[in-house]
């Protein structure tokens, strides 16, 4: 099995290939967002809320854009009607912006927080893929000229082989399973 890596201007694509072709075909391309999010503009606005409280805070519903479009133009006309001061359009609008400035922040970090999630199971998989590349190696060496190297890499092939070994047992057990029940229905018991 051999291991292919390609690179282009923005693409890179790792594939392992077999005789049969390719086996693992992951196209990745190279992370071109925000690396670095700054939340210093945002320190003062930033609240660590004790576990559960978010369940007591209310939060934007349906209609928002047209109650922010309505209120400059309608509180200032009946704020001396309402009995309260023309103030609120402006810490509405205060609010309103920090809001916008925290979705933005949130957006970067849950794409930074998705872009490293995705990269540590890609190169995660980069690993394992040359663990069994090797392990296949160390396993035709033996066969054909060596066979004392496998002692040398015993933990190395004990790893590798633990998924086939997983799979195994739950085909087992999956086979045993369905014989219990194919006898039972041949028994006619319930």
């Amino acid at each position: 099995m051999a291991r292919t890596d390609t690179y282009s201007a923005d693409v890179h694509t790792r594939g392992t290939t077999t005789q049969g072709g390719i086996v693992a075909h992951v196209p990745a391309s190279l992370f071109t967002g925000k690396l670095l999010i700054d939340a210093t503009a945002a320190k003062d606005i930033l609240f660590d809320l004790a576990p559960g409280a978010g369940r007591m805070l209310k939060h934007a519903q349906e209609g928002l854009k047209d109650v922010l479009a309505e209120l400059p133009s309608a509180l200032p006309k009946h704020a001396a009607t309402l009995g309260i001061s023309v103030d609120i359009v402006t810490r509405i609008a205060t609010s309103t912006a920090n809001l916008e400035l925290l979705e933005e922040l949130l957006g970067d970090a849950r794409k930074l927080v998705e872009v490293l999630e995705e990269s540590i199971a890609y190169h995660e998989d980069q690993r394992e893929a040359e663990f069994s590349q090797l392990a296949e190696t160390i396993k035709r060496t033996a066969a054909r000229k060596d066979p004392s190297v496998e002692a040398a890499f015993e933990k190395l092939l004990k790893y590798v082989a633990q998924v086939g070994v997983k799979a195994a047992a739950t085909r087992r057990k999956n086979e045993e399973a369905a014989k219990g029940a194919s006898a039972k229905a041949n028994d006619g018991s319930p």
